[in-house]
C-alpha cells in the first residue's frame, strides 16, 4: 500500500505543477486510485490531496519510497497521464 500512496501522491504533484485546476485531472487521479487500491484507495484521496497541498508529502519523499524500477516506471507513467 505504500508504493500506491507514493504512486498517487507523484500524480498529484504533476497534476499540481501547473498551479491549473482541471477536471481532466481529478477524473485521471480517482482513475489511477481505483486502480491501485480498487474503492480503499478513493477514500484515502482526500487526506492525501491535503498531504500533497500542505508539503507535507514531498516529491523526492515519495520517489525514494519506490525502490522496484517496475513501480518507478509506473509512477512515472502515471504522472504523464495527468499532464
Amino acid at each position: 500500500m505504500e508504493n500506491a500512496k507514493s504512486i498517487l501522491s507523484i500524480a498529484l504533484h504533476a497534476a499540481f505543477a501547473d498551479g491549473l485546476k482541471h477536471e481532466r485531472e481529478r477524473e485521471e487521479i480517482r482513475s489511477i486510485a481505483l486502480s491501485l487500491a480498487g474503492e480503499a484507495g478513493s477514500a484515502e484521496l482526500a487526506p492525501l490531496y491535503q498531504d500533497v497541498l500542505l508539503n507535507r508529502v514531498r516529491l523526492a519523499a515519495a520517489a525514494g519510497v519506490l525502490t522496484d524500477l517496475g513501480v518507478r516506471q509506473l509512477a512515472y507513467e502515471m504522472a504523464v497521464c495527468v499532464l
